[in-house]
């Protein structure tokens, strides 16, 4: 067994909130976070290439520069049906063998930056962080498949059986026949208002047992364990004992990414505001095509940072309110002198000091 990180370092230390902290942390690892965006933009890359050399292929030469940029209209889309088509099929199957690859590269980069956030390193980021990401590897792909298997769950709960029975059926009194419907209602906004407050709850569930995985991947890192499914059955009663200090860091974060991600956005549209129109194709330019590729891409670096400083938060909270393990002495019960080799004592041996 892993010895525990938290025996070979002492607590990280910091002022400030906690996500602040966390925050500063993950920043200042520019290599780690530029490494986890690389290997998200390379597997993004194997999704566009395929349909940016289709379209080249297709305009080049058969419609004026900037024709087709802006929007692809009902005309275009009918005269290509056949190839796009085609191109949606392949993507679909390439893009389920990189979803399930995107997946072993999020269990991988969490083993990495938990090594690199209870290290302390300096100057050895990168390579602490493979180290990290191939030693809790198969912990965190255990915790990955029992997180997936939770919202299943969840989901069944919400959308399923127990819903459509406990509420549709005795609460609101729909008939069996109309559940997929909910044609016997009395008004549309009642059928709005089930459907989003469906939704609502799998996201609230679904955010939860988010911050739930992290901390077990973290609980794993800190005391050196295997079972997941110990592990995850522990952090769940550690955060009902303190949920506020186990939540609401991480909820700060959450904010400040929904913050960034809304910047980014409204910024974006106003750079393709340019791409629409009856002046289009005069007003687009090759910067302006650079400059809206950059500013998506720092959208996604910057949720690479705050990955890495969620797992920074779960540190230093699981730090102050997980009890270390009780683990036994193996050298407790021998002799030997010091700096040298020990033998154990077994039952019945007698040893004295005399002096």
């Amino acid at each position: 067994m892993d010895a525990p990180l938290e025996t070979r370092n002492s607590e990280l230390e910091g002022t400030g909130p906690v996500f602040s902290q966390a925050l500063r942390s993950a920043l200042g690892r520019v290599p780690v976070w530029l490494l986890v965006w690389a290997g998200g933009f390379i597997l993004a890359l194997a999704v566009a290439i395929p349909w940016y050399s289709w379209f080249d292929d297709l305009v080049t030469g058969r419609y004026k520069p900037g024709m087709v940029s802006g929007s692809l209209d009902a005309i275009f889309r009918q005269d290509h049906r056949a190839g796009f088509s085609a191109l949606n099929n392949s993507t679909a199957q390439t893009a389920s063998v990189l979803v399930f690859v995107a997946m072993m590269l999020g269990a991988f980069t969490a083993g990495g930056w938990l090594q690199v956030v209870l290290e302390r390193t300096r100057g050895q980021s990168i390579r602490r962080f493979l180290f990290g990401g191939a030693q809790y590897f198969w912990r965190f792909l255990r915790v990955l498949i029992l997180t997936l298997l939770v919202l299943l769950f969840i989901g069944w709960l919400v959308y399923d059986d127990p819903f459509k029975e406990g509420v549709l059926g005795r609460l609101l009194g729909v008939a069996k026949s109309d559940w997929g419907t909910l044609e016997s209602l009395d008004s549309e906004a009642t059928v709005v208002a089930i459907r989003a407050g469906q939704d609502a709850v799998y996201l609230l569930c679904f955010s939860l047992v988010m911050c739930w995985a992290d901390y077990t991947r973290t609980r794993l890192a800190l005391q050196g364990t295997h079972s997941a499914v110990w592990a995850g059955l522990t952090t769940f009663f550690t955060m009902l004992r303190h949920p506020i200090k186990s939540l609401r860091p991480l909820l700060a974060l959450v904010i400040i990414e929904t913050i960034a991600l809304l910047l980014g956005s409204f910024l974006i549209d106003w750079l393709q505001a340019d791409f629409v129109g009856p002046n289009s194709v005069a007003a687009i330019t090759t910067a302006q095509v650079w400059v809206l590729g950059m500013v998506s891409q720092l959208v996604l670096m910057f949720r690479c940072v705050i990955r890495g400083a969620r797992y920074h938060v779960t540190t230093l909270v699981s730090q102050s309110v997980v009890r270390p393990l009780s683990r036994p002495d193996p050298w407790r019960e021998s002799i030997g002198g010091p700096g040298g080799p020990r033998y154990p004592l077994e039952e019945g041996d007698e040893y004295g000091v005399a002096l």
